[in-house]
């Protein structure tokens, strides 16, 4: 389409005459924003304001526009219609016919369309309102329509090119804010992904549109000075618009007419087009970098290199057969090889009578022939050399590029190392301990050397490989944390620290054994990080048990003189009582009799009791190996508290027992029940009678059952609490300090951990965690 078909398109908006009229209506359609509560016009375009002589007070406050424009029979009529806007779904447009009046006083019937605005950024409900003739609006449905031309309106639904009319919006500072869509052609929706937007303003469809569209349009709108711009629609797709906008209508109109095409093809190839010359460009400036660099380089290697290097030209016969390489590069490493003559410009035959004996010209001619590179190790026994030399040759074109590298040093150093290698080799097969290396990087058993354990399945076969998580339940839970802490030490200390612990690994059976590893690190990735550390592990069982009975033994022997002392001097006091205690109940009245019947009973069991413990203190002297099966820890409670109910009886102690069970544990249940009522017998002793409590509990934890027995009594100071299960130690006026250090040691025989907590005035708790074995096992 020309300009001048744009300029007749624009100037048909002013076709619509009213002959000689002194105030003629407006052409152009009276359009509003108008606030729904307080029914202030927002926005007005001129049109109004030229026909009804307002221009400007619209803008005050204190002036009821309505009242000043509307006939005063339409007036209440007008306001009640805006008011319904807000009912139903608020969505729908409303039409009526109202009367306005002209600036001359005369009135003319105008025909509204009314609905909600569907955007306002204050967050205000807004009205939008356009008005025509009301002629005008029986013959279309919008004026628009009206005001092009039946020739252009054809023209414009046949273009491909993208066609619509906008009305401006202004806010009260004359801003442009936003525009309405008042007719399109329908290569519009086909240029841009914008559907049914006819009735409907931007900001309705798109409320975050770019600022750079209501600037550019407002500006036509007012100046009438038209523009063609190229502009990227980033709210659109993204989709690269050619635009060319001009006023619609005379100096009153605030409608903008826009042409556009979608080139957004065009745009993106043209970006690629460029984008791959500004790569090629780059890509060449790259290239001719490189060429330049690795000219340099290869001349600076040539001359600073280890390496003989000489290039050569070939030679060749009348016949085309080769018979000769020309020296026409040499670097100063080959001129020292070549100490008496300089070899450059000379052949390789006339310098080099040693190469063609070993046949070295041969493959030179070979290399030349089929462009095989030449790549060997070569022994020399000439003198001034060291024996062994790399040759590399390659060809390249009618030129051979020969370097010579000296690796007598080397070839020396290999055999030194593989030397070495089968030494250690050797070492590792002959070494009495497992040796294990430990990869961090992929968590696993990277290498060992020989079975742990064949036995009982800890074979080489079986560990290579294995997770280094799978191995924690192997290790007792005693020690894993332990084992995590010698890790950590081995992961912070230098390369030459050695580490140190005694572990002890799962068995079949519920069997564990002692073993000691010794660990350092293996390989570092750098300062900061260690990929490996090595392990080596020894089976010490055995000898564990050697000291372990050593020291019983010696422990048993001291004992047994304490006991049989003991047992010596208890004896008497408890037949005495023993006897005393028939006598006494021969010669009570039989009156009395019934009455102390009870108490007689509990000295004849105490006393029996009394000689039951002399006759196992005196066995205890000598020392029974443990025995450890799996028993039910509630039933030996019960059995002890059963023992011990006389004296609890006794000291009115109260005796709260807070567990059901079965819980299972490995245990000797003869030394077991001595010790735990050894515990309850002092805890008895503690607290004050007839005021006495006693609390058992019983808990299975995650890895443990924990026993916790509990007093109310006297509680103790640190440092009785520190000294508590030492040998000979005592708190009471007539003990001797034996019954708690033998529980700690048959505690320990039980795997167990005993820790105390007390309070003075406040009584005192043993805790004791026992191993939990399986409840099937």
């Amino acid at each position: 389409m020309t300009n001048d078909k744009f300029d007749a398109l624009q100037t048909s908006d002013m076709s619509y005459q009213f002959g000689s009229q002194i105030n003629p209506p407006p052409h152009h359609p009276v359009f509003l924003v108008v606030h729904s509560t307080d029914k202030k016009i927002r926005y007005l375009n001129p049109a109004l304001e030229n026909y009804c002589g307002i221009s400007g007070i619209w803008l005050s406050d204190n002036v009821d526009i309505y009242k000043k424009i509307i006939h005063p029979e339409d007036y209440s009529i007008y306001l009640e219609h805006l008011k319904s806007l807000g009912q139903g779904s608020g969505k729908e447009e409303k039409h009526i016919s109202i009367r306005l009046k002209a600036r001359g006083g005369s009135w003319a019937s105008f025909c509204f369309r009314d609905r909600l605005y569907n955007w306002n950024p204050d967050g205000e409900q807004l009205i939008l309102s356009q008005a025509s003739l009301s002629d005008d609006f029986e013959t279309t449905e919008t004026s628009t329509q009206n005001s092009i031309s039946n020739e252009y309106r054809h023209l414009l639904q046949s273009l491909d090119e993208a066609f619509c009319i906008i009305e401006m919006i202004y806010d009260e500072s004359g801003k442009p804010v936003d525009y309405l869509f008042q007719e399109i052609n329908p290569a519009f929706e086909k240029q841009i992904d914008l559907k049914d937007v006819t009735g409907k303003t931007m900001r309705e469809l798109i409320p975050d549109h770019e600022e750079h569209w209501f600037q550019t349009y407002g500006k036509v709108a007012l100046t009438d000075e038209p523009i063609r711009f190229q502009y990227k629609a980033g709210k659109i797709d993204n989709s690269w618009l050619d635009l060319y906008a001009f006023r619609f209508g005379d100096h009153n109109s605030r409608r903008v007419a826009v042409l556009f095409h979608n080139i957004t093809d065009q745009k993106l190839a043209k970006e690629k087009m460029e984008l791959a010359q500004i790569e090629l460009e780059k890509n060449a400036k790259k290239r001719q970098r490189q060429l330049e660099e690795n000219t340099a380089l290869l001349q600076t290697v040539f001359d600073t290199t280890n390496l003989a290097i000489a290039v050569f030209r070939t030679l060749y016969d009348r016949e085309g057969e080769i018979k000769d390489f020309k020296y026409i590069k040499v670097n100063k490493v080959l001129l020292e090889m070549y100490s008496d003559e300089n070899p450059l410009g000379k052949t390789y035959l006339e310098t080099s009578t040693h190469g063609f004996k070993v046949g070295l010209f041969d493959e030179l001619k070979e290399v030349m022939k089929t462009g095989k590179a030449f790549d060997e190790e070569i022994y020399f026994n000439k003198k001034g050399y060291n024996n062994w030399f790399r040759i590399t040759v390659r060809s390249q074109g009618d030129l051979l590029i020969a370097s010579l590298e000296d690796i007598t040093e080397r070839k020396l150093k290999d055999q030194e190392l593989k030397e070495t290698i089968r030494f250690k080799q050797e070492l590792v097969r002959t070494s009495p301990e497992t040796i294990v290396i430990l990869n961090l990087k992929d968590q696993n058993v990277r290498y060992i050397n020989k079975d742990i354990y064949p036995e009982e399945g800890l074979t080489k076969e079986r560990i290579l490989g294995t997770p280094i998580a799978d191995i924690i339940p192997y290790i007792h839970p005693r020690d894993r944390e332990r084992v995590l802490e010698f890790q950590r030490k081995i992961l912070k200390s230098d390369d030459d620290d050695i580490h140190d612990i005694e572990i002890r690994l799962s068995l079949k059976g519920n069997r564990w054994e002692w073993f000691s590893v010794r660990g350092k690190i293996f390989h570092r990735r750098d300062a900061n990080w260690v990929d490996e550390y090595v392990l080596l592990i020894r089976n010490i069982n055995q000898q564990k048990e050697t000291q372990k009975a050593l020291i019983n033994a010696e422990k048993f022997s001291i004992m047994g003189e304490v006991a049989r002392t003991l047992a010596h001097e208890l004896r008497n006091p408890i037949t005495s009582i023993g006897m005393a205690s028939e006598v006494l109940e021969k010669k009570l009245p039989d009156s009395e009799k019934e009455a102390s019947q009870k108490y007689f009973r509990i000295l004849e069991n105490s006393t029996k009791t009394l000689n039951d413990m002399v006759s196992n203190l005196l066995n205890s002297s000598n020392y029974n190996k443990t025995v450890l099966v799996r028993q039910d820890l509630a039933e030996i409670i019960e059995n002890i508290l059963e023992k011990a109910s006389d004296r609890i009886y006794l000291a009115g102690i109260e005796v709260n027992k807070n567990y059901k069970g079965p819980y299972y544990v490995l245990a000797d249940r003869e030394k077991l029940e001595i010790a735990l009522l050894n515990i309850i017998v002092n805890a008895s002793e503690a607290v004050v009678p007839d005021e006495g409590i006693i609390s058992i509990d019983i808990n299975d934890q995650d890895k443990d059952i924990l026993l916790c027995i509990s007093d109310n009594g006297h509680g103790l100071e640190k440092e009785q609490k520190e000294r508590l299960f030492d040998a000979f130690y005592t708190t009471k006026k007539t003990g001797v300090g034996v019954g708690l250090n033998s529980v700690k040691s048959i505690l320990e025989e039980h795997d167990s951990r005993i820790e105390v907590c007390s309070e003075l005035n406040k009584g005192t708790t043993f805790r004791i965690y026992f191993p939990k074995v399986n409840q099937g096992g």
